[in-house]
């Protein structure tokens, strides 16, 4: 058995073990989707809630001492990043507080990102594993037609069967390509609020050191 008849075996076999693949990675999506969800949901609220406590208690005139107080009644992953930036002030370097928060911000925003390379990989590549099916559906058909000798409408219904495999993969890349993307600005959203707090927390510190 050459190379080339060894394939064409694997391909008679049809595209029902990609149509399981395909259900098995439209499952893992939704998956993804309603977990990025709720985790995006709650940490927006929480963001808010903070942005809007540091701005109406006019934060800005007052200590660190004051602002660790709010941070700790106000937990989650964006004052983790002013944490980091305050626990390094009794180091009286201005730089040492920044680098601190940079670097807490960008291992928070890899923990934001978490599984949306998923979502992006899928979006991106569900429809040609589904082609992929529906070439293997084609082949599968075109090789009964020469076993019966029947034509028509018998290769019209194994095209049909073999374009559901097409369809199932556009059924999965879409969800994942439209929640990939909006997942993403909103990962970039709580960046920008998280700029913002750092800025206004070295301000602080600024104010606090008497300009220095």
């Amino acid at each position: 058995m050459n190379l080339t008849q060894a394939l064409m075996n694997i391909a008679l076999g049809g595209s029902d073990w990609i149509l399981w693949l395909l259900i098995i990675l439209s499952v893992l999506s939704i998956a993804v989707i309603i977990e990025r969800i709720l985790v995006y949901r709650q940490l927006g609220q929480k963001t808010k809630k903070l942005w809007d406590v540091m701005n109406e208690r006019g934060l800005e005139s007052v200590g660190l001492s004051v602002v660790s107080e709010v941070l700790s009644a106000h937990p989650s992953s964006i004052t983790h990043i002013l944490e980091a930036g305050i626990s390094t002030s009794h180091l009286g370097s201005y730089e040492a507080m920044r680098e601190a928060m940079e670097q807490e911000e960008a291992i928070t925003k890899m923990k934001l990102e978490k599984r949306l390379a998923f979502l992006g990989t899928l979006g991106a590549n569900a429809p040609f594993i589904g082609l992929f099916g529906t070439v293997l559906g084609i082949i599968r058909s075109f090789k009964d037609l020469a076993v019966s000798g029947q034509g028509g409408g018998s290769v019209i219904t194994g095209i049909s069967e073999a374009l559901v495999a097409t369809a199932m993969g556009l059924f999965v890349a879409i969800p994942a390509a439209i929640c990939y993307n909006v997942f993403k600005k909103k990962v970039q959203a709580m960046m920008v609020y998280a700029d913002a707090l750092s800025h206004m927390v070295l301000k602080i510190y600024h104010q606090e050191r008497g300009g220095k």
